[in-house]
């Protein structure tokens, strides 16, 4: 018996009954031609959707396109509020606008119209208002979808390094320093959070309005289950830097690392369990579409797909050699971006 395997699909020979979930080939009865012309029609299109959902649900998706951005800038943060409009962000303050699903890209504002320095990481709640973090403790506001942006106060000179928001009133940034700043009114104030002392916090991302975490240098792990008002250590078991964390629920997550770390935990972080990457190389960026099928992003071009949660990951070809420094998913479709205006798009 011959077996072929593709993607830990495994596939054998086998015979094909005359019976397919209680329906006979031979109960058909064929009078005419048009009857028969009908019959295979709808025999070939029975066919292509067997073979369509049988085994193309498990299909690794790896058409990976390359898209023109129209700068050599590196961007470090991208962000799409649907499946058509988004933002990337980048080198000396420039912000790119997609709304199109990303096959063309425009500059939303001019590089050093906002700031001259580069803006880290950015965040829409909605279509209109987003926001973007950068050095110095700066916070960028738009309410015009990027056309104008003003700057919030932060009472801090720490860089900061992610912003994320759960709905249009709350959110949160990280940083240098360990800092962990809190709004509940669209930034119109921000507010330092109480946290356990630690070093750079590079990346924070939360399931619900009380339930989020901080990842940064030296292994640690920050979890709030209260919106902030408390933040806890939790325990990573490595001093390998933290630089990207998704979760798709209260209790499934996971963290990307350098050294090509990736840590997984079923229990909210009480306990995290390191995943084989196969590769050295840094992993900057993380996400997930469910609890099964994820990405994760680093250096040198490389992207690492799981569809079983992170049991197995396996390289995709991405076509670039240039950094992965950050990825957003919204539904079927994925984007990439990263150094010299590299942009690429999955769906």
């Amino acid at each position: 018996m011959g077996v072929a395997s593709s993607h830990g699909i495994t596939w054998a020979k086998s015979k094909l009954s005359r019976k397919l979930q209680g329906y006979s080939f031979n109960s058909i009865k064929l009078r005419r031609k048009g009857s028969l012309r009908r019959y295979i029609q709808t025999l070939i299109t029975f066919i292509c959707i067997v073979n369509y959902f049988g085994c193309a649900g498990d299909k690794t998706p790896t058409d990976w396109g390359q898209i023109k951005s129209g700068t050599e800038a590196h961007l470090y943060g991208v962000h799409f509020v649907d499946a058509k409009r988004g933002w990337a962000v980048g080198t000396d303050g420039l912000v790119l606008f997609t709304e199109d699903s990303g096959s063309t890209w425009q500059v939303r504002s001019p590089q050093k119209a906002i700031t001259p320095n580069a803006l880290n990481k950015v965040h829409f709640s909605t279509i209109h208002n987003g926001w973007a973090v950068s050095i110095r403790g700066q916070i960028h506001y738009t309410g015009s979808a990027g056309k104008s942006w003003t700057a919030q106060k932060s009472h801090t000179d720490s860089g900061l390094l992610d912003i994320y928001f759960i709905d249009e009133k709350e959110g949160w940034a990280v940083g240098g320093g360990g800092i962990i700043l809190h709004t509940n009114n669209g930034g119109g104030s921000w507010t330092r959070q109480n946290s356990p002392p630690t070093p750079h916090l590079w990346a924070v991302h939360f399931a619900d309005v009380k339930h989020g975490w901080a990842v940064g240098k030296e292994g640690n792990i920050l979890h709030t289950n209260d919106g902030g008002k408390f933040w806890y250590e939790q325990r990573s078991n490595t001093e390998e830097s933290l630089l990207g964390v998704y979760f798709v629920n209260s209790q499934t997550g996971w963290v990307v690392g350098t050294d090509g770390l990736i840590l997984h935990t079923t229990d909210g972080g009480a306990n995290w369990e390191s995943q084989k990457s196969a590769t050295t190389k840094t992993l900057r960026g993380v996400a997930f579409r469910d609890s099964k099928q994820g990405w994760a992003v680093g250096e040198d071009g490389l992207i690492l797909y799981t569809s079983d949660a992170g049991a197995t990951w396996s390289p995709q070809a991405s076509g670039s050699p240039e950094h992965l420094l950050d990825i957003c998913l919204y539904k079927a479709r994925v984007w990439i971006v990263g150094s010299k205006g590299t942009i690429l798009r999955l769906g």
